[in-house]
């Protein structure tokens, strides 16, 4: 067997002879084995001769050189808003908690206002109403008329109450607190009526007036005419019944709605607008309208009737009030010249002279009123002229002034009109139809 001689250190084997033949008369490389006990340090040592690894020993133990500076150039700095908003946020929870959690002592809720109720004195009833008279009057029909002193206090009106016979008493109307007069015309024959009268105010009612009694005896003198029906309900005892009130705007509560001092009814029989203070005619007012015919006759009808010609020459004519009462215009002839009162005796039979009442209106024609009243007469040119004022069914005269007023403002032509200085002196509502006037007129 060969023996493997090893190399000296740092020496490398002959390289082969040319050819790849091994050289003749050469000794055969001997292969050497690393003994065992060397060969944990050959692994340590990786391949590398003791002078590398001493050599990479000192290089460990050798200090870092310091590395070479970085050249300067501009800084990149990150943007600052988002901590900005970061903060902002962090801040706004904080505060909106600090402000939910102490929103009473911050936010204190107004405590409601303390409300005084104040208990207002009570007012005092009004007086009682004194000395109550009544009063039996004969003009076509009987009436009573009563009248009472006012006992003072705040007050807004009266109640008129009325018992027949032995009855209770029934409330008969309401007045306003002006009133101290009223024309009952509701009353009847062999009737025995007790009246009183409470004053009503703020403070409640007063107690009720003294009792005044009213007898009618069934034997009362009577006219010998026909009775004229009673007047429609007059609630302010003004001239104007309720259902005129309406037609010339006025108050039904108040006798006198433009306060100058005139009633209500006083004004428009005078041919007056009742509801201006200043003196205004009915007719510059439009609270009604001249009805002119062809025929020469004009006179004033309110505004809300309705007028027709029934003749093409205006000798006869129809005022409808629309509420079943009609007023009836003719002109007749009267051929033989007769006066008024002759003409009417010969036309109506059963009538006498001594039932007819002369009238003279404010425009200055003498006429004549038939017995019941309600036919007024004037000769004209050899004609006579006629307004009949025909009820109907009704059997209350609701439109009385009205009438009258018609009257007074009547035109015939050819007849002088008088002047406003010349003008008959007129009482006012019932100066026609002689009934008994609710309270003292006068001329406006």
């Amino acid at each position: 067997m060969a023996t493997l001689t090893p190399m000296p250190k740092g020496s490398m084997p002959p390289p082969p002879p040319a050819g790849g033949a091994p050289a003749m008369g050469r000794r055969e490389p001997e292969i050497v084995v690393m003994p065992e006990k060397y060969y944990g340090m050959a692994l340590k040592m990786e391949g590398k001769t003791q002078a590398e690894l001493e050599a990479m020993a000192m290089k460990k133990a050798a200090p870092v050189p310091p590395k070479a500076p970085v050249p300067a150039g501009p800084i990149q700095r990150r943007p600052i808003w988002p901590f900005v908003l970061l903060v902002f946020v962090v801040v706004l929870v904080i505060a909106g908690l600090f402000v939910w959690f102490n929103r009473e002592a911050l936010f204190p809720q107004p405590k409601p206002p303390v409300t005084v109720v104040e208990t207002p004195t009570p007012k005092p009833a009004p007086n009682a109403p004194a000395n109550l008279v009544a009063t039996v009057t004969s003009g076509t029909a009987p009436v009573v008329s009563l009248s009472w002193v006012d006992g003072g206090g705040e007050k807004t009106g009266f109640r008129i109450e009325r018992r027949d016979g032995e009855g209770a008493y029934l409330p008969l109307t309401p007045l306003p607190p002006s009133a101290t007069t009223f024309l009952d015309v509701t009353v009847r024959t062999a009737h025995i009526y007790q009246y009183r009268v409470f004053a009503i105010g703020p403070g409640g009612e007063s107690a009720a007036s003294n009792v005044a009694t009213a007898r009618i005896e069934e034997s009362s003198p009577l006219p010998a005419v026909p009775t004229l029906p009673p007047g429609g309900l007059d609630s302010d005892s003004d001239g104007l019944s309720d259902a005129e009130e309406g037609i010339f705007g006025t108050d039904s509560r108040v006798p006198d709605s433009d306060r100058d001092g005139f009633l209500d009814g006083n004004e428009v029989f005078h041919l007056y607008n009742p509801a201006a203070k200043a003196p205004v005619r009915l007719l510059d007012s439009g609270l009604v309208t001249a009805f002119v015919s062809p025929a020469g006759w004009s006179l004033f009808i309110p505004k809300g009737w309705t007028s027709t010609l029934d003749s093409s020459d205006g000798s006869r004519a129809t005022v409808r009030t629309g509420q079943g009462e009609t007023f009836r215009i003719s002109i007749q002839d009267n051929p033989n010249g007769a006066s008024l009162a002759d003409w009417y005796v010969a036309g109506h039979a059963g009538a006498s002279a001594s039932q007819l009442r002369e009238i003279l209106t404010k425009g200055g024609l003498t006429g004549l009123l038939g017995p019941e009243r309600t036919d007024a007469q004037f000769a004209w040119d050899g004609k006579v002229f006629v307004l009949q004022y025909d009820l109907g069914t009704r059997p209350f005269i609701n439109f009385r002034t009205s009438y009258e007023m018609m009257l007074n403002s009547l035109r015939l032509s050819g007849v002088p009109v008088v002047s406003e200085e010349a003008a008959p002196s007129l009482d006012g509502p019932g100066e026609f139809l002689q009934t008994t006037s609710t309270a003292t007129t006068t001329t406006p």
